[in-house]
């Protein structure tokens, strides 16, 4: 089913690209925890419970009202755009994954170990601007660089 720009506006999905902003919470909220986890090692074990889910996965089990709406607008979103967001979200689900293990597993005190935490964060952190670039139709190679700047 198609919807109107209203319909995807109150879903929070951007009509132009079709595509969601609330996806980018998965990734947020570990991004918050894993951030506590590097000044507070109890706090990371509250990442043992995030999975990895693609962009469908996320809304189909979500509670969120709308997600019918984001659903069949990600399936009528411009190819291009798409398979572009679903190639960026890839690398961050896997990414993500990949870094949480790690700081559950890591020795906090061990400096080289938190360095490499914090490198793996701030790669989780342009992953997640890149996505929302995708979200926003803003994504350009060379203006990416300038936004990720922008913010550290």
């Amino acid at each position: 089913m198609v919807y109107s720009e209203q319909e995807l506006l109150a879903a929070n999905v951007n009509p132009v690209t079709g595509l969601a902003t609330d996806y980018l919470n998965l990734f947020n909220e570990a991004i918050m925890l894993f951030e506590m986890g590097l000044d507070m090692p109890d706090m990371a074990e509250e990442l043992a419970d995030w999975k990895p889910r693609d962009y469908v996965e996320h809304f189909d089990k979500s509670g969120f009202e709308m997600r019918d709406v984001v659903i069949s607008a990600y399936h009528h979103a411009p190819a291009d755009t798409r398979c572009a967001f679903d190639e960026t979200c890839e690398r961050a689900l896997s990414a993500f994954d990949s870094s949480i293990n790690i700081l559950l597993s890591s020795n906090l005190e061990d400096p080289e170990a938190l360095a490499d935490l914090r490198g793996r964060l701030e790669e989780m952190k342009t992953l997640v601007i890149e996505m929302d670039s995708h979200i926003h139709g803003r994504i350009e190679s060379n203006d990416l660089q300038d936004q990720v700047d922008a913010l550290f």
